[in-house]
């Protein structure tokens, strides 16, 4: 299943390799859902929008910042969003570098 952020003008999908996590609205949570779509400005989901529609929509890593993450034991991020992590950051980066560095990035990991 190929998995696409739902932020405008992010072209961000799932791809082997890429070290760019998905994740889901946070539809059971209702006031904390509307605040990511309030966040993410998009034209086609508003404060209006029933919850059961977003169920399969996610929004990429590279819109939290690195505090809205959990930390492992060790220290280092892992994929797992903070129950307070809003969507914050939309630049988006050039997703050919990305690509080219994930790609030498798994090549080096174990």
């Amino acid at each position: 299943m190929v998995n696409y952020c739902l932020v405008p003008g992010c072209s961000i999908r799932t791809r082997e390799g890429q070290v760019v996590s998905f994740h889901h609205l946070p539809a059971r949570d209702v006031e904390r859902c509307k605040q990511w779509l309030r966040a993410i400005n998009h034209p086609m989901f508003g404060k209006d929008t029933e919850m059961k529609q977003l169920k399969n929509h996610r929004i990429c890593s590279l819109h939290f910042k690195q505090e809205d993450f959990e930390l492992n034991v060790l220290g280092m991020r892992k994929t797992a969003l903070k129950d307070t992590a809003i969507p914050s950051i939309f630049t988006f980066p050039d997703v050919g570098k990305l690509w080219r560095y994930s790609s030498r990035l798994s090549k080096h990991t174990i």
